[in-house]
């Protein structure tokens, strides 16, 4: 930094070629604590001469930096490893300027699972795209907090006033961390479950509007009674709505694998008697199907099993899924019917 101000206004004005750098004495050393790494020490010949101001009177990032977070009072200066090399650039600087150093610290870098630096060829590295995939940002912020960094413990749920408090710096490790794309996927779910049924209405709401089955349901009071028959089932918000669209149409296939297992020659009838039992209640609670289904069996004189799997696959086309008297009352009376005697027909075994 040999140039004067007057020196460099007098050079832009003639047009006149120049440039400001940081010449560093390669017999000097460079000793600074990094909250991270603790003592880390830089040798003068290891440290590269800087161009500080190029000569269209811009300057390079490493000048811009330290003035830029002098100006603002950046107290902590908390960045990737990869910046380690240029921080003995940055303290010469705060020193040649004669201003207080901040503090340092520099995490480590995030890993694949093959160990190579986190790129962006090899996954996203932007947290746009996992909000667009629909990851929540409080599991965002736990999992991201997890990366590198634990409370000494085995935990790792955490709502963002429990890392607030739980965390410090001085137990962020220095090596590298796996993005592990499972638990994120887990906390994910984690997140959700622990949301009270209020607290996600609005975001299935958001979801079931974008979705094909927009118009299918039109009170919150269903919405809701979905959202606690699958809060245990889910991973993302829009599982709500993908995992499980019985719920908001009627299926047109049915999975033959539980055709082949679950169906039988006598399906019919039970199905049947099942449906002629339910017309006899009028506004029927969840308690009310189970009873219902109950009834059906004993007069048929057969388990519960022959009739649940069969019930389930014509209401929803598929053998898995909530509880099926969570279906069934959310779905409600006459769909239920509707459904039964549907697959009945279409069914043929």
């Amino acid at each position: 930094m040999y140039l004067s101000q007057t020196e460099i206004e007098e050079k832009l004005k003639n047009n006149e070629p120049y440039v400001v750098r940081l010449n560093v004495d390669p017999n000097c050393v460079v000793e600074f604590h990094d909250l991270i790494r603790e003592r880390v020490v830089f040798e003068g010949n290891t440290i590269d001469d800087q161009v500080l101001l190029k000569s269209d009177g811009y300057p390079t990032y490493h000048l811009a930096n330290v003035v830029d977070d002098h100006e603002m009072k950046i107290t902590h200066v908390i960045r990737g490893e990869e910046w380690l090399s240029s921080t003995p650039k940055h303290i010469l600087l705060y020193e040649a300027f004669g201003w207080d150093k901040p503090f340092f610290a520099h995490v480590p870098l995030l890993l694949n699972r093959d160990g190579a630096k986190l790129r962006k060829r090899q996954g996203d590295v932007a947290a746009e795209a996992y909000r667009d995939k629909g990851y929540m940002p409080e599991a965002m912020i736990n999992f991201l907090a997890l990366l590198g960094w634990n409370a000494g413990d085995y935990r790792e749920f955490y709502t963002l006033e429990e890392l607030i408090k739980a965390f410090s710096i001085e137990r962020v490790h220095k090596a590298g961390a796996i993005f592990n794309l499972d638990k994120l996927n887990w906390l994910n779910a984690e997140h959700i479950r622990r949301k009270s049924t209020q607290e996600l209405l609005p975001k299935v709401k958001e979801e079931l509007q974008k979705s094909e089955f927009a118009n299918s349901i039109s009170n919150d009071e269903t919405l809701m009674l979905i959202i606690e028959a699958m809060k245990e089932r889910v991973q993302f918000i829009k599982d709500f709505i993908y995992a499980c669209p019985y719920f908001y149409v009627d299926p047109i296939e049915y999975d033959q694998e539980v055709i082949e297992k679950r169906w039988s020659a006598e399906t019919r009838l039970e199905l049947e008697k099942f449906c002629e039992n339910l017309n006899l209640i009028e506004n029927p609670s969840k308690e009310d199907y189970e009873k219902i289904l109950q009834q059906t069996c004993e007069s048929l004189g057969i388990k519960k099993a022959k009739i649940i799997h069969p019930i389930r696959l014509a209401v929803s086309g598929i053998g898995t899924g909530p509880g099926l008297y969570d279906i069934l009352y959310i779905i409600g009376k006459q769909k239920t019917i509707e459904r039964i005697r549907k697959a009945v027909e279409k069914i043929k075994k």
